[in-house]
């Protein structure tokens, strides 16, 4: 494998060069892999139809890239320079220059723990952006007990143990496979013949990605100020309203046809599914009454929503604008 060779041949500015180049391939299969996992999941748990899940128009979802390099460096990082004596999860004999097959140790929680700090820090901070930059939350948990600005909360920070968990010992070893092909691809197993038009095509795709961005945050920005005070906004979510209470009616409409022998039964089935998340709600959240559901964060497209009296994205020119108009009322 690459790692044994590469640590003792070479400068180490090449090597960080090199492994900084296939971790930028990594970071795009997972902004891909977690735009495919948001999509699905949206189309078949929250908006039951196919939408774009992030705010830009490309098929990938930054924070599932940086999650996924997070997660490979703390592996990297820890396995690589904490002691030698200490034994990690090995399934495949060789991961990250240590050799012997090995099942899950006591040492595996120290890598564990500290992907998890490294996916909390990651969602804080991402979360903060959005909010304090742009007035949007993208997850809202504020009514979850313990949530900081409803940003993080400690239910989903067993969520994201469980994450790498799941990736330490589900994926780590096969990422580290898929790592070192490509690390031997891009750059020949020697370590000097690198594969040039591979790398490439990998900076074209980077350039749309980054186009995409630039130009995303610019349309993100200019819609939130059009929308602001939108009376088409206004009227959409009125003409919601009155479809939803539509369909609650004809949902009524069926269930009062029904026998009652089925009522009972259906009845009965509800009431243990509500007894069920009655407890789970009072055990996790603040006020189970208000439901602090991620969905109205975003719009019927599945867009970002700018949260009301946002100043965040109002420039000083429409500042000025608003002052002028003040005026002359």
């Amino acid at each position: 494998m690459f790692l044994e060779d590469s640590l003792y041949n070479g400068s180490v500015q090449d090597l960080i060069s090199k492994i900084f180049l296939t971790l930028l391939v990594m970071f795009l299969f997972g902004c891909m892999l977690g735009y495919g996992l948001e999509v699905l999941f949206r189309r078949i748990f929250t908006a039951h139809k196919w939408v774009n899940p992030g705010f830009m128009k490309g098929p990938w979802l930054p924070l599932y890239g940086f999650g996924v390099v997070i997660m490979f460096f703390f592996c990297f990082l820890l396995i690589v320079y904490l002691p030698k004596d200490w034994v990690f999860y090995n399934p495949l004999g060789e991961l990250f220059g240590r050799k012997g097959v090995h099942g899950p140790t006591v040492y595996d929680l120290v890598i564990i723990l500290c992907m998890t700090l490294g996916l909390i820090l990651l969602e804080f901070f991402a979360g903060l952006i959005f909010v304090k930059g742009f007035k949007v939350r993208l997850w809202d948990y504020s009514n979850m007990k313990g949530n900081i600005l409803g940003i993080i909360c400690p239910v989903f920070n067993l969520v994201w143990f469980a994450v790498a968990v799941f990736y330490y010992y589900a994926c780590n070893p096969f990422f580290y496979r898929g790592f070192s092909v490509t690390f031997d691809y891009m750059f020949g197993e020697s370590g000097q013949e690198a594969h040039f038009w591979f790398i490439f095509w990998i900076g074209v795709v980077y350039g749309v990605f980054l186009v995409d961005l630039v130009d995303s945050l610019n349309i993100f920005n200019r819609i939130a100020k059009m929308t602001k005070h939108s009376k088409f906004v206004t009227r959409y979510e009125t003409q919601r309203d009155v479809q939803r209470q539509k369909s609650k009616e004809a949902r009524k409409k069926f269930y009062d046809s029904l026998p009652q022998s089925i009522k009972s039964a259906h009845d009965a089935e509800v009431a243990g599914k509500k007894k069920l998340a009655s407890f789970v709600a009072k055990a996790v959240m603040i006020d189970p009454s208000k439901s602090s559901d991620v969905q109205q964060n975003y719009d019927a497209n599945g867009r970002p929503v700018v949260e009301e009296g946002s100043k965040a994205l109002v420039g000083k020119e429409e500042t000025k604008e608003e002052t002028s108009e003040t005026e002359k009322k």
